[in-house]
């Protein structure tokens, strides 16, 4: 699939290959999604190697990791939680630390909804 982003949808293509290139260390973060939509997506991301260090990614790895490990502590607690992503882009923490009861509203511009729906298609919760 081919992606097309304007200048300020083109912002939400950095941190997914961040996290992808964070295959290379798996037990930092291990997102699976992000490398299938690496894989996947019909876009130059080989852009970002020359604008960005292997210690960039590895920053923004180690940021999800940060956050995931918050996530993961709030619903061991809450189980059941509602988590908003606000600015979502494709981001796909969801994925990382859902338990099968966690609830995530996505919220973002209209042309993001509309292409993370057709790359990430929502689930009931």
């Amino acid at each position: 699939m081919s992606l097309e982003l304007s200048s300020l949808e083109k912002t939400l293509a950095v941190p997914l290959s961040h996290r992808a290139a964070s295959k290379a260390h798996p037990d930092l973060l291990n997102d699976v999604k992000a490398i299938e939509l690496v894989n996947h997506l019909d876009y130059d991301f080989s852009i970002f190697e020359q604008r960005f260090t292997a210690e960039d990614s590895l920053r923004s790895a180690a940021r999800a990791r940060q956050f995931d490990d918050k996530l993961r502590a709030y619903i061991s607690t809450h189980p059941d939680a509602t988590i908003a992503d606000l600015g979502v882009g494709l981001d796909t923490a969801f994925y990382r630390v859902d338990n099968r009861s966690i609830e995530s509203y996505d919220l973002d511009l209209l042309s993001v909804i509309a292409l993370r729906k057709q790359l990430l298609p929502e689930t009931d919760r």
